[in-house]
């Protein structure tokens, strides 16, 4: 009889263990399933973010932008400092070009030499794949995206401001252009192509996983949404 209620207390001690267990585990399982929750969602919440930044730093440098439901496409202008180095801020990649006895840029620093050092627009002035050209100076070119007529032109440097033009000319405003790009989503991924101006072609994987890419547009600015494992985040961007 006593054998019997050691056995039964057993057993009792341990159901009770196992309730009195399952009571304290359970809330912390709870938090740690919650805890995790929030912390995957951060995670997809920031990798999200940082490719709206990046697409946006990109949309910052477009000139005459295109767009459809999956890509947007433009020209990128060289005033930005995504393939320039910071100091180069200080360098005038637009400016006005006029039509006298010659072609001259007033005031556009295209080429000259400081302190026995070549200088301006011109040396500055990178290729496809961020190595400078290899140059013979003082004749290079640059080309220049026109703003009275939406057109690249082809633009040979003589000097500090003189320039010719290879066939076509123009004068007026411009801004000195660097590639075509696009940002065009495909198979859950968001591609990076550029294009430089002597028919060289790069595609670069700029995110993947990604469900969703929507663009809307109202007059200058578009909005781009991404999503993600059902987790979407817009992003209006302003030139």
């Amino acid at each position: 009889m006593k054998q019997a209620f050691s056995l039964l207390e057993l057993v009792l001690s341990l159901v009770i263990f196992g309730i009195i267990a399952y009571v304290l585990t359970s809330p912390s399982l709870q938090i740690y399933k919650r805890v995790f929750e929030i912390k995957n969602k951060n995670s997809i919440f920031f990798d999200l973010n940082q490719a709206l930044l990046g697409i946006e730093k990109i949309y910052q440098t477009c000139i005459e932008i295109k767009y459809d439901t999956n890509y947007f496409e433009c020209y990128m202008s060289a005033n930005d400092d995504i393939f320039y180095d910071v100091n180069l801020k200080v360098l005038n990649f637009s400016g006005i070009v006029l039509d006298g006895e010659n072609f001259i840029s007033p005031n556009s620093r295209f080429y000259f030499i400081e302190n026995g050092v070549l200088n301006g627009v011109l040396s500055n002035y990178k290729d496809l794949h961020l190595a400078k050209k290899q140059k013979i100076y003082p004749y290079d070119f640059i080309y220049m995206y026109a703003l009275n007529d939406n057109k690249i032109y082809k633009v040979y440097v003589q000097d500090k401001e003189n320039v010719n033009f290879y066939g076509e000319s123009f004068s007026g405003f411009y801004h000195v252009v660097y590639a075509f790009i696009k940002i065009i989503y495909e198979d859950k991924k968001i591609f990076f192509e550029i294009k430089d101006f002597e028919n060289r072609q790069d595609r670069f994987l700029f995110a993947d996983e990604i469900d969703q890419f929507g663009i809307e547009k109202d007059q200058n600015f578009i909005k781009i949404t991404l999503c993600k494992n059902d987790e979407c985040l817009s992003k209006w961007m302003f030139k």
